[in-house]
């Protein structure tokens, strides 16, 4: 009986093995999708030490400084165009400040639930960002936004700094590519909303 026992664990425990390996597998073939070059990135810098990720990505994006800035503002709209973003949710807004439930899935990796605070600074052009609750990661971060010589183009420099809570089992360029997967998709998301948004003037 025992022995039918342990061959049943070592079944069952090759099997798992397999399931990780083809999972781990799926996820190297998906982050390879987005080592670029990338229309969306004109910059990017990613750093790990310590559980500690910081990243930076940069696009530009064709519009004045102040419409970009009212769609990144609407951060409670994240779900409806990016599809990383599963669920942006309001919670309060006061003010120039936002709580916002947001829950965010890159590539096939587990979703990633956060409540986060979110506030403007419209005569620096900026967002700045926070997270309240979270069981996997304190974020905080910015959005940048400047604007072109010829005002009509807007710079927008993404800046984060990621601490994680638990150890993640995922290589380095998985998380990569997942943060730029994420950066990516919220560029074409917001060129999304400005298409469907009058120009001003």
């Amino acid at each position: 009986m025992s022995r039918k026992i342990l061959a049943l664990v070592g079944v069952a425990l090759v099997a798992a093995i397999g399931v990780f390996a083809a999972y781990q597998y799926r996820l190297r073939r998906e982050a390879q999708r987005w080592e670029g070059p990338l229309r969306e990135i004109v910059e990017e810098k990613i750093e790990h030490e310590n559980g500690t990720t910081r990243s930076r990505f940069v696009a530009i994006l064709p519009a004045r400084v102040e419409e970009v800035e009212k769609i990144v503002w609407q951060v409670e709209r994240l779900q409806e165009v990016v599809p990383n973003f599963k669920i942006s949710r309001l919670i309060d807004a006061r003010g120039n400040t936002k709580t916002v439930e947001v829950g965010i899935q890159a590539l096939s990796l587990p979703l990633l639930r956060y409540e986060m605070e979110f506030t403007l600074h419209p005569e620096e052009h900026r967002v700045t960002f926070r997270t309240l609750k979270s069981q996997a990661q304190e974020i905080e971060g910015e959005y940048k936004l400047e604007p072109s010589p010829d005002g009509k183009k807007t710079r927008v420099t993404y800046v984060t700094v990621a601490k994680e809570k638990v150890a993640v089992p995922f290589p380095r360029a998985v998380l990569d590519s997942a943060g730029r997967e994420t950066f990516v998709n919220t560029v074409r998301g917001i060129e999304k909303l400005l298409l469907a948004t009058p120009a001003a003037g």
